[in-house]
């Protein structure tokens, strides 16, 4: 190193050029740690995803080591211009971080997630507060990587100058820097492309987030939407060895009862708009059902609330279903079993991609489809012709979605209950709030009305008292009834947003009503076993339980492909597969009724394996059913 006679200038400069090669140190030493999730992880099955992983190891542990250079080393280097202490700051910073990495590597093997904070609530012994056995042996490295760390530090800090000579720096920059960078741009290809090979490994490394630019190039014309949603239909060509769904082929029960099953599903009808004012049709007729007061959806969306309310899966197995475009359960033994199917959607279905995952296989002359109507009064229509089309000897299966609540629609002249609505904005702008909710309110009426017309015309043509009639909706909304500026749906998971009605008029049962918490993954095998439909387990087809058996869970799952919500008595806990880290704030718990964040509660070991069980059942060779 040049000296310049000034003393301070000449210490932050060797520091700062020690800190560039430390870091670099750092960064091999995480790769050669991080490699392990390569391991761990699926492995891909075509060259392109291997080289992808190979790359996005390289560029992403490299970026974030860099980083923290950036925001710790090289800072702090103008602030403590003392060698020894700050290598030895350095040394311990270092130590905490690859060790964090290697606990997580390790909790990745076992639970399929990254580090958050209950994981090591469990880790600790719930008596003693002690790391269990398995666990102590492992921090006996700690030391030696602690030791690992002062040898590296020393051995650069002594030969400092005989490695500013070497001018590689800026070579080696370009190299990690082109990795991140292609890594990125592949998975933004691989998104739009479909290619599961890449995108199935999103969630490998902590704190990753690739890029996606679906939305992007399709808003400037770069991605033809009908190619990409054919390219999505076209994935169950593709093999996929990760999904194991069902667990067992569907073995039909011969003598099953031959009951008609209507399922309507209202979008975005909350749980607290069933009754007497907003919907007295649908109370009357759930005063003869099993009425469950505190059902969920699976999510806050629209797909995936349609998705579990058709499979019976967690939302969580959305992507790996989409992909492999397996048709759901369900829908395959009504059309075994020879059940005449009539789907019947306002919306159309490829819209939220149920063309291309529930209804993919119904091309047979037993199914009629009528969708993307944009009106609900055709679609009531079109359903009810058909039911009167239907024969006494045949059994079937009808699904009728509608969006007029979600679109806070009314038809022409029909009369409006609550003022002020939509329509008296302007002149009651202090009112905005009570006026959209009044606007949804008379849409929900509406709806009640038209779902009424269709119990009429099961009951005109004798089919009533031969019918199984679930009522539900794929999840809630919200009009900042949490007090937190959330509006709509999708951007919280409280109540408002995921709470709906559930009843089912089952013939030959008393009405009840049910209490406990349940949510839609209960649906299907529900239904399917008071048919005596299969003979299958529930276990093979859904994560969850025969509502009418009682053996309610004390827990609920809800959430999406890149987290998990585990809804339970008080609280509702929010988790990110990203790890403690993550955007959506790891591990935040709030207050089931008001939404407001409480402090972190521990959760009972037992109880977070049975979440990571259902997590992980459909999958073959789970990661959190891991022994060695």
């Amino acid at each position: 190193m040049l000296e310049t006679g000034h003393h301070y200038r000449d210490q932050v400069s060797k520091i700062i050029s020690w800190g560039h090669w430390f870091s670099l140190a750092n960064i091999l030493l995480a790769i050669i740690v991080a490699s392990r999730y390569l391991f761990i992880a699926e492995w891909p099955e075509t060259m392109l995803g291997q080289v992808y992983s190979l790359i996005s190891l390289l560029g992403h542990f490299s970026f974030i080591i860099f980083i923290l250079y950036l925001v710790v080393i090289f800072p702090v280097s103008f602030l403590i211009p003392f060698p020894r202490t700050l290598r030895f700051l350095t040394v311990i910073f270092s130590t905490l971080g690859i060790s964090l990495l290697i606990i997580d590597t390790e909790i990745f093997k076992l639970y399929n997630l990254h580090i958050n904070p209950i994981i090591f609530e469990i880790l600790l012994g719930e008596s003693e507060q002690t790391l269990n056995s398995d666990w102590q042996s492992f921090f006996v490295f700690v030391p030696f990587l602690f030791l690992l760390e002062l040898l590296i530090s020393s051995f650069l800090w002594h030969r400092l100058r005989r490695l500013s000579r070497f001018k590689l720096g800026p070579i080696i920059a370009i190299f990690f820097f082109s990795c991140f960078l292609t890594g990125h741009l592949l998975h933004m290809w691989a998104d739009a492309a479909v290619y599961r090979p890449i995108t199935a490994q999103k969630a490998n490394f902590p704190l990753a987030y690739p890029m996606t630019a679906r939305t992007f190039l399709a808003k400037y014309g770069w991605l033809d939407k009908k190619a990409f949603d054919k390219r999505v239909s076209d994935t169950k060509k593709r093999s996929n060895s990760r999904l194991d769904y069902p667990k067992n082929p569907l073995v039909i029960n011969k003598e099953s009862q031959k009951l008609n099953v209507l399922l309507v599903n209202i979008s975005t009808l909350r749980a607290d708009m069933l009754n007497d004012s907003v919907m007295p049709e649908m109370t009357k007729l759930s005063q003869q059902a099993q009425l469950f007061t505190h059902h969920f959806s699976t999510s806050n969306d629209n797909i995936l609330g349609n998705f579990s309310m058709m499979y019976g899966l967690a939302s969580q197995y959305w992507d790996d279903i989409q992909t492999s475009a397996k048709s759901p359960f369900m829908l395959d033994y009504f059309t075994q079993a020879n059940y005449n199917l009539g789907i019947f959607s306002t919306d159309d279905l490829a819209y939220y991609r149920q063309k291309q995952t529930a209804f993919i296989n119904l091309d047979s002359a037993q199914t009629t489809i009528f969708e993307g109507s944009n009106s609900d009064n055709k679609t009531i229509d079109a359903t009810i012709k058909w039911l009167g089309e239907q024969q006494d000897t045949q059994p079937w299966f009808t699904y009728v979605s509608l969006n007029s609540v979600q679109n806070m629609k009314t038809p022409n002249g029909f009369p409006a209950m609550f003022y002020p609505n939509i329509q008296d904005l302007n002149s009651q702008a202090n009112n905005r709030q009570l006026a959209l909710f009044n606007s949804y309110r008379n849409s929900v009426s509406y709806v009640d009305k038209a779902i009424a017309k269709l119990v009429y015309k099961l009951k005109q043509t004798g089919q009533f008292d031969n019918t199984v009639i679930v009522f539900t909706s794929n999840h809630g909304t919200e009009f900042n009834d949490s007090e937190n500026h959330t509006w709509g749906y999708g951007s919280s998971y409280s109540i408002y947003q995921t709470q709906v009605p559930l009843f089912i008029v089952w013939p030959g049962k008393e009405p009840s009503v049910i209490e406990q918490d349940t949510n839609h993954t209960d649906l299907v095998p529900t239904i399917l076993t008071n048919l005596s439909a299969v003979k299958n387990p529930i276990s093979d087809y859904s994560n969850g339980i025969d509502l009418f058996a009682g053996n309610f869970k004390t827990w609920q799952l809800l959430g999406d492909e890149n987290n998990f919500v585990i809804l339970q008595e008080d609280t509702i806990t929010l988790f990110s597969y990203q790890g403690i880290f993550s955007r959506q704030g790891n591990h935040d718990v709030r207050n089931r009724s008001t939404y407001k964040s409480v402090p972190r509660t521990a959760m009972h070991e037992a109880k977070f394996n049975q979440v990571l069980s259902e997590l992980n059942h459909f999958y073959k060779a789970a990661p959190a059913q891991t022994d060695d």
